[in-house]
């Protein structure tokens, strides 16, 4: 029996497809959505019903544990069923000040859960020497590795905390206008939402704002961008040694990301260079240590 037919006969409902992710195929019903989890994974990539739980718990760790309803197995996949937020992707015409204070609280709040462990200086080291080798051929990518270089002594030892690791555009919700049903309603939900937690781990929460930079909020354009990081970092208990190491993480995150496209999606790969290279560099070279 195929999944979807099996995940309406269960709960009774006509499911629609929506956007599959990169982990899960996702289905919505009546308020609900059904995210499908193949057994078959590369060895390194959970999947099936440890895929489903542990995206349950990540979410409840996170704060988030309301919205999930519950993880099963079915036909040998993963199923994970969460409540349907009335909201869609993030796209910037649509980003607010209340959106932003809700993402800034909410990260801010997330990155309070301390994990065993810090900042691996090898692992920094390895991603470097990774991204140097892959962008061999880029004068301007092999400059900018030698200046993350120098910093890595900086970021390596930082204390760990829970990450979610993948907070881009298409996994940041932004809450429909009109879509509280009730006054009640209104005051509790909110005006942004983080989903697609399978892959939250320990990590530098510099990190986590870095991809958030570079994967979102950069659509509002360089400048704007920024004021909106420095907004978010001048809300964490202690912003001064969290603003320095985004001066790696996020020229960082632009280098892996055209080493993604080069190894994953060569196509793509020379308008990502033309994108991401520019923005890199100036994020690093006009970078102010001081948080204005």
């Amino acid at each position: 029996m195929e999944i979807l037919p099996a995940l309406e006969a269960r709960y009774q409902m006509h499911l629609t497809p929506l956007v599959d992710g990169a982990d899960a195929r996702t289905f919505a019903g009546d308020g609900l959505v059904f995210k499908v989890y193949s057994p078959e994974t590369p060895s390194w990539q959970p999947g099936g019903i440890y895929a489903a739980r542990l995206e349950a718990l990540n979410m409840t760790k996170a704060g988030l544990g309301e919205w999930v309803v519950e993880a099963f197995p079915l036909n040998h996949h993963g199923i994970l069923v969460i409540k349907r937020y009335p909201g869609s992707n993030f796209v910037p015409e649509r980003f607010t000040n209340q959106a932003l204070d809700c993402l800034a609280q909410f990260f801010v709040q997330l990155h309070t859960i301390r994990e065993p462990g810090v900042v691996s200086q090898a692992r920094l080291q390895d991603r470097l020497s990774q991204f140097g080798g892959t962008l061999h051929d880029l004068p301007q990518a092999q400059q900018l590795v030698g200046w993350l270089w120098q910093q890595v002594e900086e970021v390596a030892g930082t204390p760990q905390a829970f990450c979610h690791r993948d907070p881009h555009a298409g996994n940041i919700l932004l809450k429909n206008p009109g879509a509280a049903a009730s006054a009640a309603e209104a005051r509790t939900l909110p005006e942004a939402l983080v989903v697609d937690w399978v892959r939250a781990q320990p990590d530098d929460p510099a990190r986590d704002l870095a991809i958030l930079t570079t994967g979102t909020l950069v659509l509002l354009g360089e400048e704007k961008a920024t004021r909106a990081l420095q907004a978010i970092v001048r809300r964490y208990p202690q912003p001064e040694s969290l603003w320095p190491r985004l001066r790696f993480w996020v020229p960082l995150t632009y280098l892996h990301d055209m080493h993604w496209f080069r190894t994953k999606e060569p196509p793509g790969f020379e308008a990502a260079v033309a994108d991401k290279m520019p923005k890199a560099l100036r994020f690093y070279l006009d970078f102010s240590p001081e948080l204005t």
